[in-house]
């Protein structure tokens, strides 16, 4: 039998409130289109949009309720100062409730891959929560917090950031038991001095994890002794990852990767051996020995992961009569993210086919926005990648300093690409899409 997520009386005890102290619910909402029943709708004003205008909608069920900051006349509202810090306050009552192991993952990517394996892995030894999607702002870590059920064992949340302060907000709400920061690269630079500046703001994560904690950190990115300084002056235990000496090291040869821990050869199952799955694998890992389970249950678990869509995620198309390898890495872009892609793809076998990237804007990188499109073209030029379309305005720096054998097409109109880009394909291509999300290639080939 699933457990209410929230009674009439906590509801009242958190709000002050009025209602009918034998009423429950199972979900919070911040989306009227994913309220069905006996769900608590918080009606929330964004940038875009103001949750105020489905109130009347989301009431029609008697079993929901409705938490806002307007006028309304209905016994099954609750109505506050600011709904937003009402969501922030039930996620906060859901937190101290719950005896749950909370995981938090912060980093310049990876974060949504990385809990989508530990959702998987952990659900094997309990209960699991997670985040959904990306959710990992301020409108959705709390979301994402307030739906921890009280008979949750394990909770994992991701925690992101485009300036300093923003995951020392999140982080002392979500109060982890276990943190891990992915790796340190050059995102939201624009709002940043320099990489550092990220690497002090990722920290921050560091400054929510409950007693006896741990922050888990990858020992290959240019930024762990610096991480590793702040861990011990705060006293914060630390397990490490990585290929070099790592309490999880990756040990990766051209047939097998296997897995050296605290000197015990582990072997699992993996048939993706991409650099960063590999990191997300060991990172996982590492949660799996802090909270002292047995390893050999997850012999399997690693083999058959499915990738997120518009995260690396493999198909195969038919457009116009040609078959086409779709990878679809257009959600999200930024220099770390990108030569990850490029590397993967550059190694990827291929039989008598092109290998064809299609290159949205990388966004958010400020002053060094050219300097860091222009050394993607330096990378891409080393490889075997046959073809390079760029799309948007900033790209043109790579399309400028690619080799001419290289250069596809450059197209500022998204439009005119999906009119035409399956022209320009032939049969049996391999396409790799890489952007970020607002360029709008993530919308286009996620119908594929």
């Amino acid at each position: 039998m699933t457990t209410k997520l929230y009674l009439g009386e906590e509801l009242n005890a958190v709000f002050n409130s009025n209602i009918n102290n034998k009423s429950f619910f199972n979900k919070v909402a911040i989306d009227s289109r994913e309220v069905k029943n006996r769900a608590i709708f918080f009606a929330i004003k964004g940038d875009n949009n103001d949750g105020h205008r489905y109130v009347k909608k989301v009431i029609k069920n008697k079993n929901n309720l409705a938490v806002i900051s307007k006028k309304f006349k209905n016994k099954r509202l609750i109505r506050i100062q600011n709904t937003l810090e009402g969501l922030r306050n039930l996620a906060s009552y859901a937190r101290q409730r719950s005896k749950a192991k909370i995981i938090a993952i912060t980093g310049s990517c990876g974060k949504t891959s990385l809990k989508n394996l530990l959702n998987i892995s952990l659900s094997k030894f309990g209960k699991t929560h997670s985040s959904p999607k990306s959710f990992n702002n301020h409108f959705g870590t709390p979301y994402s917090l307030a739906n921890l059920n009280s008979d949750n064992k394990f909770g994992i949340f991701e925690l992101g950031m485009s300036s300093k302060g923003e995951i020392d907000n999140l982080v002392n709400l979500v109060k982890p038991n276990i943190a891990i920061i992915t790796n340190i690269g050059p995102a939201h630079l624009e709002n940043f001095q320099n990489i550092y500046g990220i690497c002090k703001a990722k920290a921050e994560i560091m400054n929510g994890i409950q007693q006896n904690g741990v922050i888990i950190l990858n020992r290959d990115d240019k930024f762990f002794n610096s991480l590793k300084r702040i861990a011990n002056n705060k006293n914060i235990s630390i397990l490490t990852f990585g290929f070099s000496k790592s309490d999880i090291q990756i040990r990766k040869n051209s047939a097998k990767v296997s897995f050296k821990i605290k000197n015990k050869i582990f072997n699992f199952k993996i048939k993706n051996f991409n650099k960063s799955y590999l990191y997300n694998v060991a990172a996982t890992l590492c949660v799996h020995y802090f909270l002292n389970h047995n390893l050999k249950f997850l012999k399997n678990n690693f083999i058959n992961f499915k990738i997120t869509e518009g995260r690396g995620n493999e198909k195969n198309i038919k457009i116009k009569n040609k078959k086409i390898i779709l990878i679809n890495d257009s959600y999200n872009s930024n220099p770390m993210s990108l030569n990850e892609a490029i590397d993967n793809f550059s190694l990827r076998k291929k039989d008598n086919q092109r290998k064809v990237l299609i290159m949205g804007d990388m966004l958010e990188l400020g002053k060094r926005s050219k300097y860091y499109h222009q050394q993607a073209a330096k990378i891409l030029n080393k490889t075997n990648i046959d073809k390079v379309y760029c799309i948007g305005s900033e790209v043109r720096h790579t399309y400028q300093k690619l080799n001419l054998s290289k250069r596809g097409m450059l197209v500022k109109n998204i439009s005119f690409l999906k009119e035409n880009i399956f022209n320009l394909l032939e049969n049996n291509d391999i396409l790799l899409v890489k952007s970020s999300n607002r360029i709008g290639l993530f919308n286009f080939f996620k119908k594929f």
